[in-house]
């Protein structure tokens, strides 16, 4: 059964972990190799794994402090959140940068983090001992949670490109919308 295999996947640590070593090395802003096809070429922030700490059932990796993007500009009850010029435009480019990134998984490199909500992406502070390509040089973008991870075939990517090439030469503008 499709649903317990994939229960069993996500509660396999080994597998997490390996599935964020694979994440990681195509887009870690750490030397990721899918890094220059996203905007301004920077990467994500991917936890490091501390292999030789983990088992089947422990999963240790690097601690990542940052802000769930579905609490980026939430404000106390009853209060209303007001973004200055920059924070707006620093948390646009992060959402810019998680739907580039989840378009070049899907269409690309074809290897996809399986669950992309709001809890799993985090706005973090630039580090100052990287490269220095956060999106304004205050903040990144960081993913977490690797329990399950898709691989979407070249055969499938190729007819989604061909599919949205259809709508786009047909100038069906009101069905891209709705993809």
């Amino acid at each position: 059964d499709e649903f317990m295999s994939r229960i069993f996947e996500e509660l396999d640590y080994r597998n997490e972990a390996s599935n964020a070593a694979k994440f990681g090395e195509l887009y870690s802003d750490r030397g990721g190799t899918a890094v220059a096809t996203l905007p301004g070429g920077r990467g994500v922030r991917v936890p490091e794994i501390l292999d030789g700490l983990c088992t089947e059932n422990v999963l240790v990796m690097e601690w990542i402090e940052g802000t769930k993007l579905t609490d980026v500009g939430a404000a106390a009850a009853g209060e209303e959140k007001k973004f200055t010029a920059a924070e707006r435009e620093e948390n646009l480019a992060l959402l810019e940068l998680a739907i580039q990134c989840t378009l070049s998984q899907l269409l690309e490199t074809g290897v996809m983090h399986a669950d992309p909500h709001g809890g799993n992406l985090l706005k973090v502070p630039n580090d100052d001992d990287d490269d220095g390509k956060g999106s304004d040089g205050k903040s990144r973008l960081a993913y977490l949670d690797f329990g399950l991870l898709s691989t979407v075939p070249a055969q499938v990517r190729d007819g989604l490109v061909c599919a949205v090439a259809v709508l786009i030469f047909a100038r069906d503008v009101d069905a891209v919308a709705g993809l």
